[in-house]
């Protein structure tokens, strides 16, 4: 009995075996690649990474693995994390000189920007570029005019910010840079079509409806109850049987050992006890 359940619930968890299609994330951006793949038609489930502690990872059924990479890659996910101003300035030499310094210090400027323009909902991805000079203490020319230039690639064919927005983000961000000395180049991607299979759900290779599923899970639970109890009765009547065959099989061979079997002795009584008309001596 444990030994056929046993094989029943392998056998489900096989059959409803999901992979991983990313690991290592924080859950932001994991709830955004469930998003992504969610309205792909794909279902995902996010949960710890068991590799990475505090990190999420996001997994989809083993049929659906190549739909999400494909989907993934479409929506140029998981993003990876632009470096901050504190990413950039804890590391390097043991007494970085000025000018390395100062290169650490835009490019950590430009990575919370470019941070900031990726948590805009529509946004792919974004690129910041900033061009502020060193004023030189020993040159009387003054540096030249700080500038800064973006690039956004946004889902569909209107840019989900304005450009007067990013323009006003990145001056005020980044010093010294007017909103008139920031270009912006905006990149557009065809906006995804909702997924084909986006009401459907998986349970194993099944494929059922959404509004289905539960009815579907219940079904499921109860055959593998009958199958269980099916199970049951047929071990139990051939334990049976085979106690009826083996009752079956002993009973000819007592009969026969008690047909030769000889009869027991009697010894003679008194005479007085013998029966009248008793010819003996």
């Amino acid at each position: 009995m444990r030994a056929v359940f046993a094989l029943l619930v392998v056998a489900v968890m096989a059959s409803g075996c999901a992979v991983p299609v990313a690991a290592g994330l924080e859950e932001a951006e994991a709830n955004r690649v469930v998003v992504a793949l969610d309205h792909a038609g794909v279902d995902a489930a996010k949960e710890a990474d068991p590799q990475v502690e505090g990190r999420f990872r996001v997994s989809v059924p083993r049929d659906d693995a190549a739909r999400a990479l494909a989907t993934m890659a479409d929506e140029q996910l998981p993003r990876t994390r632009p470096r901050g101003v504190l990413d950039a300035t804890d590391k390097g030499a043991l007494v970085p000189s000025q000018a390395a310094e100062h290169a650490a210090l835009v490019a950590g400027l430009a990575g919370e920007l470019e941070r900031s323009l990726a948590n805009i909902d529509g946004v792919l991805a974004a690129r910041v570029h900033l061009n502020l000079p060193v004023r030189e203490l020993l040159r009387d020319a003054p540096p030249p005019k700080p500038t800064a230039s973006v690039l956004v690639e946004h889902r569909g064919a209107t840019p989900p910010i304005a450009l007067e927005s990013i323009q006003r983000l990145v001056a005020g961000g980044a010093p010294l840079v007017s909103p008139a000395d920031v270009a912006v180049v905006f990149v557009a991607h065809p906006a995804r079509a909702p997924g084909l299979r986006s009401e459907l759900a998986h349970v194993g290779p099944i494929t059922v409806a959404r509004a289905s599923l539960m009815t579907l899970k219940l079904a499921l639970g109860a055959l593998v109850v009958v199958v269980l109890a099916l199970a049951a009765a047929t071990l139990a009547l051939w334990s049976r049987l085979g106690r009826l065959r083996r009752e079956a099989d002993a009973m000819p061979a007592a009969s026969a050992q008690r047909s030769v079997a000889p009869a027991p002795m009697r010894a003679p009584g008194p005479p007085s006890a013998r029966p009248p008309g008793y010819g003996g001596p």
